[in-house]
């Protein structure tokens, strides 16, 4: 940032002059570019804008002074600076009219200074900002060089952009959504409230500049194909030449990104997955944030919002690209389904084979919307229900159990079922999802080991009595009704069974166990 004429007005070289403002005090914040010691009244030529001029009243005697004046605001000088002596001990009122009809910044110095005092310590600052700036252009390069070549994701390049600027950065679509953000000096909940509305009255420009109500600095990010997004700085304060290059190498950063990416829709859903992976890890505290974020990725506020998480049926063994290419179009099933369904929703992966949804549900019956929601998803997609909320943050925080029950539910695989809830999973859907653990499989042959083996080697059928047992709740005369079967035999056969395993079938730890186990055994056949 160039010096500007108040902080060289204020400089000791200048202040031992006891300088006066005696025109353009509004301007004395113009940057002075260079400084030149002039005592001739004809400047044709010799400037090119920007430059402070120092001189010892020469060119303002002899009725020139509203001419040499004129000149100066021709050449777009940054201003005069005249020192007084016995020869000129007052500025001519016709240079000071001149001045300040034209806002141009003129100073009197009431007492004798050294010009080269004036020129090199300005110069000095000059030639010091403007290796400020080349160092900060250096860097600035390798930072968006470096995140180029690391194909990083928008989150970090807006990320870096906000740390070289020290403001807040804002990333949006050209639908007002917010892509990614980095706050700086502010809430996350105070920068993104209100998003669209704010931003529709910021004009989109065709080049990095300043745009609405609020001053927001703007740059396009897009290539030859057309702009698709912008970045904003929603408060850019002072130096916008640095600011101005920030945003524009980080849209080049951007648009490099986009091209490795294989659809617009890539921006969105990773932006929405960013959330949804933070909700259900509880890294957001506040509602306000929760629900500012949100509503900036297009969520419309409701009464109550429902978390899905759509698990994939697949081999674990896949190749990791493959999978990120099937959860991939899974969001892109989750996303045209919602739309069908016309269902306002984030939809974003949170991890391989897991896609989390949260949807804007309103009024609407969850059921039905679930209905219509699951009905046009492929076969090998189960998906988990959370807790029904009314609040953002809190449907969020549930998209772990819903995922927890998408998991044990694609374990289960109950034909004709799309979507399950807590409850209709509950044991048997945690047993399915761990019986292939060796510690299951050890604790089930602990516990029916000696009856299998009983079994085999007498062709009895005791497994099949005690599993009757267990599903007639440890009932005697139900078992027998079921089993048809006498009383007494039922009960020789139990005694039996106790006795082969070495427990008391009443027990309620027992009952627990074995129930437990054979759900393991069952399963694993």
């Amino acid at each position: 940032m160039l010096p500007s004429l108040r902080t060289i007005v204020a400089s000791p070289a200048v202040q031992q002059g006891r300088p006066e403002v005696l025109a353009g005090r509004d301007r004395l914040d113009r940057g002075v570019r260079w400084v030149h010691v002039v005592e001739i009244a004809d400047l044709s030529g010799l400037l090119t804008g920007g430059e402070l001029i120092l001189s010892t009243g020469l060119p303002l005697s002899g009725g020139g002074a509203a001419a040499f004046v004129d000149g100066l605001v021709r050449a777009d000088a940054a201003g005069l600076v005249v020192e007084l002596s016995a020869g000129l001990p007052v500025v001519p009122e016709a240079a000071v009219a001149a001045a300040r009809a034209a806002d141009l910044p003129l100073i009197a110095l009431h007492a004798e200074v050294r010009f080269l005092d004036i020129t090199e310590e300005v110069h000095r600052a000059i030639v010091a900002e403007q290796y400020a700036f080349v160092e900060f252009a250096r860097s600035t390069h390798e930072t968006f060089t470096a995140l180029s070549l690391e194909r990083a994701d928008a989150p970090r390049i807006v990320t870096a952009a906000a740390d070289l600027c020290g403001l807040s950065v804002v990333l949006e679509d050209l639908s007002r959504r917010v892509l990614a953000y980095a706050a700086r000096g502010r809430p996350a909940a105070s920068l993104l409230a209100r998003w669209e509305e704010r931003s529709r009255q910021a004009a989109s420009l065709p080049d990095t500049g300043v745009s609405g109500p609020e001053g927001w600095l703007t740059a396009p990010v897009g290539g030859q194909s057309g702009t698709w997004a912008r970045l904003v700085v929603p408060h850019p304060g002072a130096e916008p030449d640095l600011l101005t290059m920030v945003l524009e190498r980080a849209a080049q950063a951007l648009e490099l990104g986009r091209m490795a990416e294989r659809d617009r829709a890539g921006l969105v859903t990773s932006a929405h997955g960013g959330l949804l992976t933070e909700l259900s890890l509880g890294r957001i505290a506040a509602e306000t944030e929760a629900a500012a974020r949100a509503g900036a990725l297009g969520l419309p506020e409701a009464t109550a919002y429902l978390p899905l998480v759509v698990h994939r049926v697949g081999s674990p063994t896949e190749d990791p690209v493959a999978r990120h290419d099937r959860t991939r179009r899974v969001v892109e099933q989750v996303v045209e389904a919602a739309a069908r369904a016309h269902c306002p929703a984030l939809v974003g992966s949170l991890r391989l084979d897991q896609v989390g949804v949260l949807a804007a549900v309103g009024r609407a019956d969850p059921e039905q919307l679930l209905d219509r929601l699951t009905a046009p998803l492929s076969e090998d997609l189960v998906v988990g229900v959370g807790d029904l909320a009314a609040g953002v943050l809190t449907a969020g925080a549930s998209l772990a159990l819903a995922g927890h029950v998408a998991e044990v539910a694609a374990a289960l695989r109950r034909p004709g079922r799309r979507w399950f809830r807590n409850t209709d999973v509950r044991l048997h859907g945690l047993v399915a999802l761990l019986h292939d653990d060796p510690r299951v499989q050890a604790f089930t042959e602990a516990e029916l080991g000696p009856l299998l083996a009983h079994d085999g080697a007498r062709g009895t059928d005791l497994v099949g009595l005690l599993r009757q047992y267990i599903a007639a709740g440890g009932n005697k005369t139900r078992l027998a009704d079921s089993a048809h079967r006498s009383r007494p035999a039922v009960y020789k056969q139990l005694a039996r069974i106790e006795e082969v395993l070495g427990i008391d079938l009443t027990s309620p730890d027992s009952f627990l166990a074995l129930g437990v186990a054979l759900m393991a055994y069952d399963r694993g056949r």
